[in-house]
């Protein structure tokens, strides 16, 4: 498995990770801390991105970019087969079309995108918990999180690709600088 993500700067990382290890001190709430190395927003994920020179491709994408922030506030949970906590991203404009630009990047060379992260299903958001809530302990949990201040403003400047194989470790493979830049005249 391939993603794009964008790994959250400090002190962001830091306050994220330190949720992560209070889920699991109060709550047994672990499969994310375990499994997942580093708190961040997922922008696409493949089996395998079947693109050409990807490295080159994401160098020279991402100097075309602009920088954006982000703003978040509370937590959020996604329904179904997997409840899914997480602290939901205000999806703006300038957020919408970032993600899309990138997942029309690597939607070549029939690539098999995971369709939640398509255009039409992706809502931004910072993962706290899956795989180990359930209907049980979901209401303990955000009601101990509704006392967190998760109002944030996160300056996103990098894009990462990374990948897992089956049973082992997340491997970052690339990070690209995402560059500041001055408002464009129109």
């Amino acid at each position: 498995m391939q993603s794009l993500l964008t790994i959250l700067p400090q002190p962001f990382y830091n306050k994220i990770t330190k949720l992560w290890n209070e889920l699991d001190k109060n709550f047994d709430i672990k499969w994310v801390k375990n499994n997942v190395p580093f708190p961040h927003i997922t922008w696409s994920v493949a089996e395998e991105y079947k693109v050409n020179d990807l490295n080159k491709l994401l160098k020279k994408a991402t100097k075309e970019l602009d920088s954006l922030t982000i703003k978040t506030e509370g937590v959020a949970l996604f329904t179904g087969k997997k409840l899914t906590l997480y602290i939901p991203v205000k999806p703006t404009k300038e957020i919408l079309n970032f993600h899309e630009y990138l997942w029309n990047l690597v939607n070549v060379n029939e690539s098999k995108l995971n369709d939640y992260y398509s255009p039409d299903n992706w809502f931004p958001h910072i993962t706290l918990a899956v795989e180990d809530i359930n209907k049980e302990n979901i209401g303990q949990i955000t009601s101990y999180l509704s006392d967190k201040k998760l109002k944030y403003q996160i300056k996103l400047e990098s894009l990462s690709l990374v990948h897992r194989e089956l049973g082992k470790e997340v491997e970052i493979d690339q990070t690209f600088g995402i560059p500041k830049r001055r408002k464009r005249k129109k």
